[in-house]
């Protein structure tokens, strides 16, 4: 029978437009959220991230990480679709068979094509959260 080891999470910011922070371009990051973690011997952790992003100018395209401790574990690219549109991305994932003890999650975004013609920022929401099953 599966059991809840532990619950983590992390809100930067629960609404959209409630900040302002440039997202950093290849090959610097913005580590956006982070929170500890108990797991179990072969359990996993059910990941959900949410995050709003307006484009400044040009079509960036992002890529989100999710790091256990300093290994990255999960990325997904998304592309701005317009200029000064809300877009709220949402995505999920499971770490699988992870070793037991206490890990430190962390999400991540790069815009992964810099120029002085792709912007975008971070204006919320920013959340992050796991469930440790075992």
């Amino acid at each position: 029978m599966t059991q809840v080891i532990d619950f983590g999470k992390s809100v930067v910011s629960s609404f959209s437009q409630s900040i302002s922070i440039p997202i950093a371009g290849s090959p610097s990051s913005n580590t956006l959220t982070e929170f500890g973690l108990a797991t179990a011997q072969a359990g996993n952790v059910l990941l959900n991230a949410s995050v709003g992003v307006q484009t400044v100018q040009g079509n960036p395209n992002f890529l989100f990480s999710i790091l256990r401790g300093s290994t990255t574990i999960f990325t997904v690219m998304a592309s701005a679709v317009a200029v000064n549109l809300f877009e709220p991305y949402c995505f999920s994932y499971v770490d699988a068979n992870v070793p037991a003890g206490y890990f430190a999650y962390r999400l991540t975004v790069t815009i992964v094509n810099p120029s002085a013609s792709n912007a975008a920022n971070l204006i919320g929401p920013v959340n992050f959260s796991g469930l440790s099953l075992g």
